[in-house]
């Protein structure tokens, strides 16, 4: 359902424009009539228990945060009929995705606005219960026109327990961005983060997209970055690699820690140490990443992998309708009754949309 230019919501947001609209949801551009400002207004447009229980959650945790590279919140609400919506700032400026379409950044641009993103990872990291933001990605930093770094879209925000695994509301990958233990029913934390982010700063420096972590787990196939781009020094390209290793306890034992190692820093960098009574070493088949656990079948894993491409191919601004459609098409082929609702509701938008 498309909001129409003008509608006032909630009698306080009047519509001024779509700014991006997927499977799951919109984000559209509205006035709020009693501030007399731009916000922004996040629509969720799944009806199902588990998504709307995690909107709720994105909203609690973002009322709740203040950091000058994050997004606030202002208001949250629920309307009859049109379901539930999350009132945000409106950050001026554009996102690196749509800044690399127009050309290749510069390598002290990139890591300024790495090291930006990185003081609000720390600060989510730092909360008395640790926010992971698990959907770090050139698309969702946008740089304000005076060059401030603001991370947005947490709609797979997770707050950390270490006894509880991750929810299916908020299970979602990023292929390129999202490391091994985001895949199945893994555990995520910080180093989550870390990895992200050090693969969207891989991508600044190389304007190439990291290979899928699940893949690098049967033939690492990462280039070095300073094969790629000669312009960019060691220090920088070994502070990616370590960042981006496919074993969280080999990354960084924080984000600054990684920015440090980005900036020449002498300060030592520590990993992140698990007590070894807690590895458990896990026989697998060879064509199974060893993220899984062994009970899933390939099936079951590939199934998995093409409705998460779906799913974050659906929340972006920009989703490409001829490509969900091929995903749903490929995931009915393998079994009809995998997310049924779902499927079926994203191929009729994507059928219209592609009219």
């Amino acid at each position: 359902m498309t909001l129409n230019t003008g509608l006032i919501i909630n009698g306080r947001y009047r519509i001024a424009k779509l700014l991006g609209e997927g499977g799951f949801g919109a984000v559209y551009q509205a006035w709020d009539l009693n501030l007399d400002q731009l916000c922004a207004l996040k629509m969720n447009l799944d009806t199902s228990q588990e998504a709307q229980k995690q909107f709720q959650k994105e909203a609690a945790v973002l009322a709740k945060l203040s950091h000058p590279n994050l997004p606030r919140v202002t208001d949250r609400f629920f309307v009859q009929g049109q379901g539930q919506f999350l009132v945000m700032d409106f950050v001026e400026g554009e996102d690196l995705e749509s800044m690399m379409s127009k050309g290749a950044i510069q390598p002290e641009s990139a890591i300024e606005w790495i090291g930006q993103v990185a003081d609000a990872l720390n600060y989510l990291h730092s909360q008395p219960q640790p926010i992971i933001h698990r959907d770090i990605k050139p698309a969702n930093i946008r740089v304000t026109p005076n060059g401030r770094a603001v991370l947005v879209d947490f709609g797979l925000v997770k707050v950390y327990d270490k006894h509880l695994k991750t929810t299916i509301g908020a299970r979602a990958v990023t292929p390129g961005y999202s490391p091994p233990e985001q895949y199945g029913r893994g555990s995520t934390d910080a180093q989550t983060d870390i990895y992200a982010l050090a693969a969207t700063l891989y991508t600044l420096l190389t304007s190439e997209e990291p290979p899928e972590s699940i893949q690098r787990i049967v033939e690492d196939t990462l280039k070095p970055v300073t094969q790629v781009n000669s312009g960019v020094g060691t220090e920088v390209e070994q502070a990616i690699g370590q960042a981006m290793s496919l074993t969280p306890s080999q990354r960084y034992g924080t984000v600054l820690d990684f920015t440090a190692a980005l900036q020449g820093a002498e300060k030592p960098v520590q990993v992140v140490k698990k007590p070894a009574k807690k590895t458990k070493k896990i026989k697998i088949k060879k064509d199974v990443p060893q993220s899984y656990p062994p009970s899933k079948s390939s099936k079951e894993i590939e199934l998995d992998r093409l409705y998460q491409r779906v799913q974050d191919e659906s929340y972006h601004y920009r989703p490409d309708w001829v490509l969900i459609e091929k995903l749903c098409v490929e995931i009915q082929s393998m079994d009809r009754t995998y997310h049924t609702s779902e499927i079926h509701h994203l191929l009729n938008q994507a059928h219209h949309k592609t009219k």
